[in-house]
């Protein structure tokens, strides 16, 4: 009975004393609390400024919004520690430090894709290696982009369908982008007869892309002989159009229509493929009529 009544003084003598340290340390707490709301409300208006400023510029918006969020934490962690050193609490500060750095390292290995995505899309803001609005292609999927994200990049394909890439993939595959150069080169291959004036059949094909709507002038259409086919001399024809904004397909379609046309009125032949058969003596007696 007696070693009951010694826990229960000691636990009140305890509790008393934590009651009147909380008192005597409240004017402390509620400055503390002062002090991190001051330093919330600094952090959104700090932020809003950064904003404002990219706004003026034509920095990638996925990397406005990561700086203004940075120095909103930035400015946030201040203020943490301010109200701790208010608390006298210094040393939770480097307590907290080491287990944020513990924590990272061990999300770190168990979100390794994750952490891949996000530097990688950090990498991509910095760099700028397209913009939304961009065509790209990358491992066979060929479209506009539409987002950058920190993590992934939203891409509509031709087809209308909305494809998410991972960040890291443009780290570490090959990708097109045919916007960044402002055009994009068309190819087209006719074949003609052996028996054709090669040097009046590039003439006139020439003209035919020169015809086309929407080609660039600059650089100028240009016809090749390419090579001697089993059955035709073949000639490949290169044209530019502007890219983005260019009809690609359209103007394709109608530089293969135009190139036929001017090939028939100027009486140039465009030959069937030719495959000729040899038979040994063996086959011909196999297949000679009875």
């Amino acid at each position: 009975m007696e070693q009951l009544e010694k826990a229960f003084y000691s636990i009140n003598d305890k509790v008393i004393g934590w009651g009147e340290a909380l008192i005597k340390s409240l004017p402390n707490i509620l400055i503390a609390f002062l002090v991190l709301l001051v330093f919330w409300i600094v952090s959104c208006w700090v932020h809003r400024i950064v904003v404002r400023l990219f706004e003026k510029t034509d920095f990638n918006e996925s990397l406005e919004q990561l700086i203004a969020n940075v120095v909103k934490g930035c400015v946030l962690a201040l203020g943490v520690v301010f109200a701790l050193s208010i608390l006298h609490l210094e040393k939770t500060v480097f307590s907290m430090l080491a287990g944020v750095g513990v924590l990272g390292l061990a999300l770190g290995f168990a979100f390794q894709d994750l952490a891949a995505n996000f530097v990688s899309g950090i990498m991509i803001a910095v760099r700028a290696p397209m913009r939304v609005g961009n065509v790209i292609e990358i491992d066979d999927v060929l479209g506009t982009v539409q987002g950058i994200r920190i993590r992934d990049t939203l891409v509509r394909n031709f087809s209308g369908q909305d494809v998410i890439i991972p960040n890291k993939d443009f780290m570490t595959h090959k990708f097109t982008n045919y916007s960044s150069f402002g055009s994009r080169k068309l190819t087209f291959e006719i074949g003609v007869g052996y028996d054709s004036d090669l040097g009046k059949a590039k003439q006139v094909v020439l003209e035919a892309m020169n015809g086309l709507e929407g080609i660039l002038s600059e650089p100028a259409p240009s016809v090749f002989v390419e090579s001697l086919g089993g059955s035709s001399v073949n000639l490949v024809a290169y044209a530019w159009i502007q890219y983005p904004g260019g009809d690609f397909l359209g103007v394709r379609d109608q530089g293969y229509i135009k190139a036929k046309a001017a090939l028939d009125e100027a009486g140039i032949d465009i030959p069937f493929p030719i495959r000729t058969l040899e038979l040994s003596k063996t086959s011909q007696e196999v297949f000679r009529p009875r």
